[in-house]
């Protein structure tokens, strides 16, 4: 047996226990698992659906097939991107940054073997949002195809084709950041700074460059022209969209075509990157795990102190921060996403014209823009403070024996993550108010409920990842990708989806004071209950499971006693988000009734608070709390 079928055996072993554990030993883990990627595709699928049905109106059926195709690019683009990037960390992190990394290396395996296994293990790690996303959209397409029964066959090929070139793009990044790194190390740092300020000239000419000053603004033009940047021809995303629409008017020769670029794309990039490893991996990985070769900066400096905090907690911030700092790999997957949503924020002045055909998509766009932004803080807040806890499994001896008490530490990484991600949410919050000619009062508002969102998903990423910590794992991108970061995710969703429930009350209707006042109050009790919450789980269980067992007894005494609390935790889970459902209901009518959106889109929302109303004795207590809002 060579050393690629060793180590892809290796995953499928690790692959099938995993399966057997979720149905056997935690079939309750293993069904909520299960239950939040129904529950993911169930919205997407009704939120596509409502979406296509809202296109055949008489003054959108003219260009709806192009508007689709349009929707459908971005989609692919903003994937690409989002899968590449994390293909890459979980890539490079299996590579050369984890211990077993440094293991596999002193094997005798090939160059080939270690490159082919992290490979698959980044493609199948970073292959969830294409999983979660990709079916739902398949089957809300199915429905427009000319041949409805082979376009799904023909859309599995497709998503998996593209797939293949997200895991070839993220494996050859992985190798090159590998040979970057140590250049960065001599003292190159300008380089990545030198990269990025090239990023956005060449981004801002080619968006540039798709101006059309001189032609008559015209719905079309201001809503369609305005993505044509996402159909680059040059690249895997207008493949995946070619090859997805020719599949849906049944060109086959054409959607074969793109399906063979695809396939041949991906695997002139495999090859690039196996030649690559085969003659530097092992090289590689002893310039990483060595000293830096510049010996002027090895010696230590002194760690600046932090403001208004007191020297113990500036000392673990400062910790936190290093750490960070020290992860090539974190850094550029924070400043990537980060300033995937600035650029996109910056793109605002491009669709103002759009106003002047209906000033009431002003504070939808608004609405929508705190809602992307506050999906982005639940993004960064589960993939880089949830796994906090559970990553200082090697240092708790450290930790242990330090002066403080634990709540200390649980209070620094609160304070560190705020830190980190309120201010530029804060930037992006008002920069969009600004380019979108908001007034002065509703940006602050958004500010203000931008802070409350960052606060309470710092709070609920700490005690998620207090609850369910996992301290053998030392790879955060699998702890983010496992069942705590799932749940994790589900719950910031939830309190996102909960707070702007409420809060967007005054940003649709600003011209009543009521609105104002609900708004602000809402936000603030709500936040308010989920921080404390969450800072309360966070220093309980960490408290509770770390202090009083060392890491080597931490999953032994958790399979002893571990299972009926996971339980009870994933049950209150549930409960509160069944309570959240049914408090959403009467913002949610208010903001439909204010937006003239269509009420189908709400009665599918929420059938069965509406069927209750109908058909149960509490019609009066729901018609009762609708009328609150109004």
């Amino acid at each position: 047996m060579s050393g690629t079928a060793i180590m892809l055996w290796r995953l499928w072993r690790i692959g099938r226990q995993s399966l057997r554990r979720y149905i056997y030993k935690e079939p309750l883990q293993g069904l909520a698992f299960v239950s939040v990627i129904l529950i993911v595709w169930l919205v997407i699928t009704m939120i596509t659906n409502q979406a296509l049905g809202f296109l055949e109106q008489d003054r959108f059926v003219t260009f709806k097939p192009r508007l689709v195709e349009s929707i459908i690019a971005l989609f692919f683009f903003a994937l690409y991107f989002l899968m590449v990037i994390s293909d890459m960390v979980v890539s490079w992190t299996a590579l050369f940054r984890s211990e077993s990394a440094v293991f596999q290396g002193q094997l005798p395996l090939t160059n080939r073997a270690l490159y082919w296994n992290a490979f698959t293990e980044g493609g199948l790690w970073s292959g969830w949002a294409l999983l979660v996303l990709a079916v739902p959209l398949a089957f809300s397409l199915k429905n427009e195809a000319a041949q409805p029964y082979y376009f799904l066959p023909a859309a599995f090929f497709t998503f998996f084709c593209f797939f293949l070139c997200c895991m070839s793009t993220g494996g050859l990044c992985a190798i090159i950041l590998g040979r970057l790194i140590p250049y960065i190390r001599r003292g190159m740092k300008g380089i990545l700074l030198l990269m990025a300020i090239v990023i956005v000239i060449v981004g801002f000419m080619a968006l540039g460059a798709l101006e059309n000053r001189g032609q008559p603004s015209t719905f079309m033009r201001e809503i369609i022209g305005k993505l044509s940047f996402t159909e680059n021809p040059y690249l895997p995303p207008f493949w995946a969209q070619q090859s997805l629409t020719n599949a849906s008017l049944s060109r086959w020769m054409d959607w074969v075509y793109y399906l063979a670029l695809m396939l041949s794309f991906s695997t002139m990039l495999s090859l690039i990157g196996e030649y690559i490893a085969n003659r530097r991996l092992r090289v590689d990985i002893d310039r990483l795990t060595g000293r830096p070769e510049n010996k002027r900066e090895s010696r230590s400096k002194p760690w600046p102190e932090i403001p208004l905090f007191n020297k113990q907690t500036a000392l673990l911030i400062m910790k936190d921060l290093r750490l960070f700092i020290r992860d090539p790999a974190q850094v550029m997957q924070f400043a990537m996403f980060f300033g995937l949503l600035s650029l996109y924020i910056l793109m605002l002045p491009r669709i103002s014209q759009t106003f002047a055909f209906t000033e009431a998509w002003r504070p939808v766009v608004s609405l929508l823009n705190l809602a992307a932004i506050s999906m982005a803080m639940a993004t960064f807040t589960g993939r880089f403070v949830y796994p906090m806890l559970s990553l200082e499994g090697k240092r708790l001896w450290v930790l242990m024996l330090a002066p403080w008490q634990p709540e200390r530490i649980v209070s620094s990484k609160f304070i560190f993550a705020c830190l980190v991600a309120i201010p530029i949410s804060v930037m992006l919050v008002t920069s969009s108010g600004y380019l979108l000619e908001l007034s002065n009062r509703t940006i602050i508002y958004e500010v203000y409920v931008t802070i409350c969102l960052g606060l309470g998903l710092s709070a609920s990423a700490l005690g998620t990842g207090a609850r369910l910590a996992d301290y053998r794992e030392d790879n955060p991108a699998k702890l983010v990708a496992g069942y705590g970061g799932t749940i994790n995710l589900l719950a910031s969703i939830t309190f996102c989806a909960f707070i702007l429930a409420g809060a967007s009350l005054p940003i649709v209707n600003g011209n009543e004071t009521g609105t104002w006042i609900i708004g602000i109050l809402w936000t603030g009790i709500v936040s308010t209950m989920w921080i404390c919450y969450g800072l309360f789980m966070a220093h309980h269980w960490f408290t509770r499971q770390v202090w009083q067992c060392s890491p080597d007894t931490f999953k032994e005494t958790m399979e002893k006693r571990g299972t009926r609390y996971t339980s009870l935790f994933i049950i209150k889970v549930f409960a509160t988000m069944l309570i959240m459902y049914i408090i959403s209901y009467g913002p949610a009518v208010y903001l439909w009734n204010e937006t003239g959106w269509p009420k189908q889109m709400l009665y599918n929302l929420y059938a069965p608070i509406v069927w209750a109303k109908n058909n149960t004795l509490f019609s009066g207590v729901i018609e009762w709390y609708v009328g609150l809002f109004n």
